[in-house]
């Protein structure tokens, strides 16, 4: 009975050490293991079992039963996640199941300036490799595009891609990237302005408009609000707002000093043509921008021109004769001939 009880033992003993021995052995990486660092794509809808089948065959793992093995012990197959992981030379299995179970993936940081429009924001995502050009155009093509991204009551997502610096993980689809500004946007809105909730979506978008309107107009930060004004006063008397920056978005590349000619360019956007604001924002406007536009400097002026181009600053006019005047001394400083 004894000896019966050893060779049980034994053979627990020899279980356990060549079941040890055969998971370290699984657990280590591929002879033939990619050299560099190697970014692993988990595409979205992928199964877990492709997913170890994949890795196997990619060189990354020894054993995709091994891995499966251990995607059914911790689960991950109810909630696998997209994205890409960096795998390292050398890298255990176990190792690499961590990064995919706790989505330790591949991120990118960009960052969108003040007064992009949304054609240059998705140029910054291409250059950047988070999105190709066929996936923005995809998307942006879909009927239902502005409602997955929480603009159904607009029709577009022009001026409400809000300029930040933002982190995503490589692989993000483009609503994801969308619906992100977005949101910020609309945190950013409601700190301009705390009267957002009763206002009305068309109200609400014509102050956007002349928000991205002013981004791109004026760049001393502390006229933002005066300039705000005279465009509401111009409205209020059915003048057109005459913005250089609305011709400049209609231009295929902006141009540093604007013709008379430009001034003429047939666009629903051109404001020296077009009473009212333009059918759209021209670009996505910052917190400052936002806040004058919805909180304007209440004054009598109706015309500015630019007579510091370094520190940005305007004179500003009440009378036509008096914003001839300083056209005429500041003419050399303006933005065309």
């Amino acid at each position: 009975m004894r000896v019966l009880f050893k060779f049980f033992v034994l053979l627990t003993v020899i279980f356990f050490a060549g079941s040890t021995t055969l998971f370290l052995f699984l657990n280590t990486s591929p002879a033939n293991m990619p050299f560099n660092d190697y970014e692993f794509h988990i595409k979205d809808g992928m199964s877990a079992s492709k997913l170890a089948d994949n890795l196997q065959s990619e060189h990354l793992i020894r054993s995709a039963l091994f891995f499966k093995i251990l995607i059914r012990i911790s689960q991950l197959d109810k909630n696998l996640k997209a994205g890409y992981i960096l795998v390292s030379n050398g890298m255990k299995t176990t190792d690499i199941m961590k990064k995919i179970l706790y989505a330790d993936f591949i991120t990118i940081s960009l960052t969108i300036p003040e007064g992009y429009s949304l054609k240059e924001i998705n140029n910054v995502l291409i250059t950047k490799n988070l999105v190709t050009k066929d996936e923005i155009d995809g998307f942006l093509n879909r009927s239902d595009y502005t409602s997955l991204i929480g603009l159904k009551d607009f029709p577009s997502a022009e001026g409400f891609l809000f300029p930040e610096t933002y982190t995503f993980h490589k692989g993000v689809k483009t609503e994801k990237i969308y619906s992100t500004m977005v949101k910020l946007f609309f945190v950013k809105l409601n700190e301009a302005s705390n009267s957002i909730k009763s206002m009305k979506p068309d109200e609400m978008y014509k102050k956007l408009i002349i928000a991205s309107i002013i981004e791109k107009e004026v760049r001393n930060r502390e006229e933002a609000s005066l300039v705000a004004g005279i465009f509401y006063n111009r409205l209020d008397l059915r003048m057109k707002l005459q913005s250089c920056a609305t011709v400049q978005y209609i231009l295929d590349k902006p141009k540093e000093r604007l013709l008379f000619d430009d001034l003429l360019i047939p666009s629903p956007y051109n404001t020296y043509l077009n009473e009212g604001v333009p059918p759209g924002p021209i670009s996505s406007p910052g917190l400052n921008s936002l806040k004058a536009a919805f909180n304007p400097e209440k004054t009598d002026y109706l015309y500015f021109v630019v007579k510091d181009p370094v520190k940005g600053s305007h004179h500003f006019s009440v009378e036509y004769d008096e914003h001839l005047r300083a056209q005429e001394r500041y003419k050399s400083i303006q933005g065309f001939e």
